[in-house]
């Protein structure tokens, strides 16, 4: 018997074995115990979260022979034929190779005649968007009168290109990424029933590496195994997948924190040297330093893909460091990965902004200024009151009230303008008595001023 890749070997077969859609599943059962199905259905989603897979299932709850039933037996002839996509009533249809009007004009003649083998006719068309529009044309009336028995299920990822006259006559099911924590634990499990032993390390990177979908994470796993064998660590997950090691961003980030730009660059020289590219290291940096600035900052549920250990290590990183700083660097390192993707000089922009991160914590006193403790706060806040409780208004003297008897006129000194030209002239001496003039004067006394403050101060 020829080898079955993981992504085919551990898919579900019922409703309850597949996982972060329970919305969707839960749903399809509660149709089939209440005979309350429809002739059509749009599963949409990511990649690899299970809508094929769904479809082939309520594929075979409809036509068990114990059926409708939510519970397939899995062991009647229909269900092994359709598992093994060899049903004559259910057809999988590609859509991205069938998309011209001919092809659906032949399903829809095929879909009048009655199942062949007494249950439902089921049509599953993966890659539905990629269809022609007169293809969806064709398919309008079929869609909203159908034969008896006859149910359509489109899969698609990109819902947004199928027309809105074919959304309207089908029930919508939308398909959401896996958790990494949902993930790892059915990676963890059937990786045990295999006898594949995986450490907490390489399964955070494996899902991570995934992006939710369940099949990339399955195809990394098949990578793996063929790698290292049946003893799986993160160090091997690292050097399959080209991955940027915790460690080395942990190094590289603790040097800018810290005001140590040459210790940051060394560190990105080596990491070059080794392979990385700069496009993977200030991406993999960016990601860092996001998780950095959540630990700084105690918001810790949004660091959902990583292990324990890696949380420690951010908290070992951040340690001392301001939520603040923190951020300020994040917006530098983020802003020169825009520069790289679109300068000639990759390495230099990397370069420039690890040194300008480094030099934050210079620029704004934050290395010299003592700890903030809780007394010290208390005591702040104290003196602010005392202030606030003791301060006076001092009254501003009104000249309207003033009287020539009681008080003489106070004058105002003349400011005498910089010299411009060679030449010194007090405000009330500019030249010309309307607004637009007096504006004119201002600008060039300001300009002076400007031009007496030294160069280097």
């Amino acid at each position: 018997m020829s080898y079955l890749v993981f992504a085919r070997k551990w898919r579900p077969q019922t409703f309850s074995e597949v996982i972060a859609q329970e919305h969707v599943t839960k749903t399809l059962r509660n149709a089939i115990e209440k005979e309350r199905l429809g002739h059509a259905y749009l599963f949409t989603g990511p990649r690899g979260v299970g809508k094929t897979t769904t479809a082939r299932i309520l594929a075979k709850a409809l036509n068990c022979i114990n059926g409708p039933t939510p519970d397939p037996c899995m062991q009647c002839e229909a269900c092994r034929r359709i598992a093994a996509g060899s049903h004559l009533d259910v057809l999988e249809i590609d859509g991205a190779s069938n998309r011209g009007i001919d092809e659906i004009r032949d399903l829809r003649e095929k879909a009048r005649y009655a199942a062949a083998e007494g249950g439902y006719k089921i049509y599953i068309i993966d890659e539905v968007h990629m269809l022609t529009r007169e293809a969806f044309n064709a398919l309008l009336k079929i869609l909203e009168e159908p034969p008896d028995k006859v149910i359509f299920i489109f899969a698609t990822t990109e819902p947004r290109k199928v027309p809105a006259t074919i959304l309207s006559r089908c029930q919508r099911f939308d398909f959401r990424r896996i958790p990494s924590s949902v993930m790892a634990e059915y990676i963890r499990e059937e990786a045990g029933k295999e006898k594949i032993s995986i450490d907490s390390d390489a399964l955070s990177l494996v899902c991570r590496a995934s992006g939710g979908s369940m099949r990339d994470a399955l195809s990394i796993m098949d990578q793996l195994v063929s790698f290292s064998g049946r003893e799986i660590k993160g160090e091997a997950v690292s050097r399959l997948l080209g991955l940027v090691e915790a460690d080395l961003l942990a190094e590289i980030s603790s040097a800018v924190l810290h005001s140590r730009g040459s210790v940051a660059l060394d560190l990105i020289q080596d990491a070059l040297v080794r392979g990385y590219s700069t496009e993977e290291l200030i991406a993999a940096l960016v990601g860092f330093l996001r998780n950095l600035l959540l630990s700084a900052a105690g918001a810790e549920k949004g660091i959902t893909d990583l292990s324990d250990s890696e949380i420690a290590l951010l908290h070992q990183t951040v340690a001392g460091v301001s939520d603040v700083h923190v951020l300020n660097v994040l917006r530098l390192v983020a802003g020169a990965s825009g520069q790289i993707r679109s300068g000639a000089s990759p390495r230099i922009s990397l370069e420039a902004a690890l040194i300008t991160a480094s030099k934050l914590g210079i620029a704004f006193g934050i290395e010299s200024l003592p700890p903030v403790t809780e007394k010290v706060a208390v005591a702040a806040v104290d003196s602010l009151k005392e202030n606030s409780n003791s301060s006076s208004v001092t009254e501003v003297p009104d000249k309207r009230k003033s009287t020539d008897d009681d008080e003489t006129p106070v004058e105002m000194p003349v400011v005498a303008e910089p010299s411009v030209n060679g030449k010194n002239d007090a405000v009330d001496d500019a030249p010309g008595d309307n607004e637009k003039e007096r504006e004119n004067s201002y600008v060039r006394k300001i300009s002076g001023l400007f031009d007496m403050i030294p160069e280097n101060r």
